[in-house]
């Protein structure tokens, strides 16, 4: 892979996660939260939710770019989905214990119940049976999540993983863009059960991730999907739940492309140091920043009180601090403990 496709990728992820932390900073509309402030509901409307968006569809189509790159023999299918069973499961299934057990030491330290949401009990699910505890923790908690709720995409990432043989067949004996038109349909049509959402991505990540350079007016893409983000803001309709996925379509592209009208080809990553050894950290804190981040973005209300600006300041700022103190503690826990971080993290 040439250079400024492989840094293109750090970066484009690093800021990708950035959002993903603004979409977990939100506060909700409550009592001693943002109820009835509407600046606030706008700003997280722009941030988390129409921008935002476009994070964890680039997370899949990154993945299945990756995934099909080079790919063209079985062997090579099997040796990816057996590198994949490192990277992906062992850390999924490690960091889906995280919020139990953070859980579960807080209610030993009750003063920071109002830190973390939920309350903190945990020990209360121990009473179910083994198999549905099991289930509870690393398949749905009842939210179609899994207990440790942002770590959905890794589990569905796990899932078309396993699924990938069908893709091969795809790509080896009739077109991945055939697939992907398939994927889209049954997206938009809301076909449950199966997480095509996540398959469409990953799938379009491998038809089109590599060629999108070769698109005409490449700042097209970005201004359409502004001014439907805008269109979305005004025009009160139901009809937008039927377009979340064209939508989305134009985002990642514009995103994609708008990347490269930024940033010069001479551009490397390895030339500044600060950027590289963040962009190194990008999956320590997708997969440990629940619970963790409420405690920074909670902590961050305080010296102002419960006002408008206090809750703005907060969600604004919080996913760049939680990132940095983040960055820090992998830093440190890499060094004191490099085999376990690497198992933690997959080798990454």
């Amino acid at each position: 892979m040439e250079k400024f496709l492989s840094d293109k990728i750090k970066v484009i992820s690093l800021f990708s996660i950035i959002f993903v932390l603004y979409i977990h900073s939100d506060f909700h509309n409550y009592p001693n939260e943002i109820q009835g402030m509407t600046f606030n509901f706008l700003l997280q409307d722009v941030f988390s939710v129409k921008i935002g968006r476009c994070a964890v569809p680039l997370f899949f189509a990154i993945s299945g770019f990756l995934f099909f790159r080079n790919l063209e023999t079985w062997n090579g299918l099997w040796t990816k989905m057996r590198k994949r069973a490192k990277t992906l499961l062992v850390p999924y299934l490690i960091a889906c214990l995280f919020p139990a057990l953070f859980y579960l030491a807080m209610e030993y330290i009750p003063f920071c119940h109002s830190f973390v949401n939920g309350g903190g009990g945990f020990s209360q699910n121990f009473s179910k049976p083994v198999p549905q505890l099991l289930y509870f923790l690393f398949v749905d908690a009842g939210n179609s999540t899994p207990y440790a709720f942002h770590l959905w995409f890794l589990r569905d990432l796990i899932v078309i993983v396993a699924f990938s043989p069908v893709f091969f067949l795809f790509k080896r004996h009739i077109n991945l863009y055939v697939l992907c038109i398939i994927l889209f349909v049954a997206v938009c049509m809301g076909v449950p059960h199966s997480p095509f959402f996540g398959m469409f991505w990953f799938v379009f990540g491998s038809c089109a991730i590599g060629r999108m350079e070769k698109l005409p007016l490449r700042f097209i893409y970005i201004i359409i999907f502004l001014l439907l983000c805008i269109a979305e803001m005004v025009i009160k309709s139901s009809i937008w739940k039927y377009l979340q996925l064209p939508i989305l379509v134009f985002g990642v592209t514009g995103l994609w492309l708008l990347y490269d009208m930024i940033v010069p080809k001479s551009f490397q990553l390895a030339n500044n140091r600060v950027l590289t050894i963040i962009c190194s950290y990008t999956f320590f804190i997708y997969l440990f920043h629940e619970p963790t981040l409420n405690i920074v973005r909670k902590l961050l209300v305080i010296p102002f009180g419960h006002t408008s600006f206090s809750f703005a300041f907060s969600y604004l700022l919080s996913p760049w601090l939680f990132a940095v103190v983040w960055v820090f503690v992998g830093i440190v826990f890499k060094k004191l403990l490099p085999r376990v971080y690497g198992v933690l993290t997959g080798g990454r």
